[in-house]
């Protein structure tokens, strides 16, 4: 378990400093590493609740900005469609499951990719006052949490569709990311028969202190580094992930 654990925290360690220099997703990053080490369906449930701990942790610092009418609407439609995302799982062969992840990873760090160039160009095709664009963009979210443990990509891309606040759109996604985590989470405890990876109780707290120690240390650096060479690591590592657990999964079924 040495090594094992030792990849887990560096793979925490690196997502959290990205995620919090970037601004992009801890699950886009260390998600697809950690379910090559641990496995998919434990690695992804793993990745769920770290998003969800290092979410709850940055919210206390947001919670002023938050815009609760639309985090209603994101959670809602996220719960919708997250008890049967985890029942679909209940038959899906380790390889499937892993073939989803690096398909997931590798198509919603290209639509961030695309979606950086809409802001740059100042498009914002979506009216933030039509509700039914967040519920799609909640249940999208839902299924990537459950299938993958990346709910950010949709949230991040309707962001931008609709011109949202930079400052209130970072706040309102930590109560969702944690709220939509949570219920991946539990829904796939209870109905997908997944379970977390066999760790002994200091073992546990080693990762959650590798968390905590992410963010510290990107909160350390981000003032200090570019953002745009800190995305391009991001960028770098999400599509090596990626492709990495694609080729595992297609492996694995031939």
């Amino acid at each position: 378990m040495g090594p094992v654990l030792a990849l887990l925290v560096l793979a925490i360690l690196v997502g959290g400093v990205l995620q919090r220099v970037s601004g992009m997703g801890f699950g886009l990053v260390a998600g697809p590493f950690i379910v090559l080490i641990v496995g998919p369906l434990e690695g992804v449930l793993f990745v769920n609740l770290a998003g969800a701990t290092a979410s709850a942790i940055i919210l206390g610092r947001v919670v002023r900005d938050v815009e609760w009418r639309k985090f209603a609407w994101l959670t809602l439609s996220s719960l919708v469609v997250t008890v049967p995302a985890a029942l679909l799982l209940r038959d899906v062969s380790a390889p499937a499951l892993e073939i989803t992840i690096g398909l997931f990873v590798v198509a919603a760090m290209t639509l961030a990719v695309l979606t950086t160039r809409l802001r740059r160009e100042g498009a914002h095709p979506v009216d933030p006052e039509v509700r039914w664009p967040l519920a799609v963009t909640g249940a999208g979210s839902g299924i990537g949490s459950v299938a993958a443990g990346i709910g950010g990509p949709p949230v991040a891309v309707y962001a931008v569709l609709s011109g949202w606040d930079p400052k209130r759109f970072a706040a309102t996604a930590q109560p969702f990311f944690a709220a939509n985590a949570l219920a991946a989470l539990v829904a796939k405890l209870v109905l997908a028969d997944a379970s977390f990876p066999s760790m002994a109780p200091w073992q546990w707290v080693l990762l959650m202190v590798a968390i905590l120690g992410s963010l510290a240390i990107g909160e350390v650096l981000a003032p200090r580094v570019s953002p745009i060479a800190m995305r391009r690591v991001l960028i770098v590592l999400a599509y090596v992930g990626g492709a990495a657990t694609l080729i595992r999964g297609v492996v694995g079924l031939l």
